[in-house]
């Protein structure tokens, strides 16, 4: 069974318009729930923690597409995921696109083959004369093919004058209980002056 992103048709899978920093994350799965951009989920701290650059001052995670779309035209940001899909057997069709789906099931199973973006990535980021790339997993560097590609991706940036920044994962399952200042921090302390 293949799944492709979720985004893989849409006109921004890419941002289309002006952007300066990126936010790449790692899949959102098309069977999974139904989002109108990146990092929507209502357990994802991503737009939580970026309400704090927002002047209108309202909660990002609940506005439309159009709205967070002119705030981040006006931040010059933008996001992308580094899976375009993944191949897997049938019977583990609910670890991928059932409730509660979580990347630890994306990168564990070895049987899971990922078709990965980060070509297409640098690309945009070369063509679109990107200054900072943050990515949003957190540490993490497995499987070695992922890791061996977020190398690739920091020696590219490297040698391209970008700054490469991890920022801790913003996803429910870290975002909440004690986890949040840490993960705000981390993400105040590389955005504060970017945003």
């Amino acid at each position: 069974m293949i799944i492709e992103h979720q985004f893989i048709h849409s006109e921004y899978f890419f941002p289309n318009w002006k952007v300066d920093k990126l936010f790449i994350g790692t899949f959102n799965p098309m069977c999974g729930e139904q989002l109108d951009y990146y990092y929507r989920r209502k357990s994802n701290g991503f737009w939580k923690i970026l309400n704090r650059y927002n002047s209108q001052n309202k909660e990002l995670k609940d506005i439309t597409f159009s709205n967070l779309k002119n705030f981040m035209i006006n931040k010059e940001i933008g996001c992308v995921d580094v899976i375009r899909s993944v191949s897997f057997p049938n019977k583990d069709k609910e670890k991928i696109c059932g409730s509660g789906y979580t990347d630890s099931n994306l990168f564990k199973i070895k049987e899971y083959i990922r078709d990965y973006n980060f070509e297409q990535i640098k690309e945009y980021i070369q063509n679109k004369k990107i200054k900072y790339v943050f990515s949003t997993w957190g540490n993490r560097c497995n499987p070695k093919e992922f890791g061996d590609k977020v190398m690739e991706l920091n020696n590219f940036c490297s040698h391209n004058g970008v700054v490469f920044i991890q920022l801790y994962s913003p996803s429910g399952r870290l975002y909440k209980g004690d986890k949040v200042n840490i993960i705000n921090s981390n993400w105040w302390n590389n955005l504060d002056s970017l945003l």
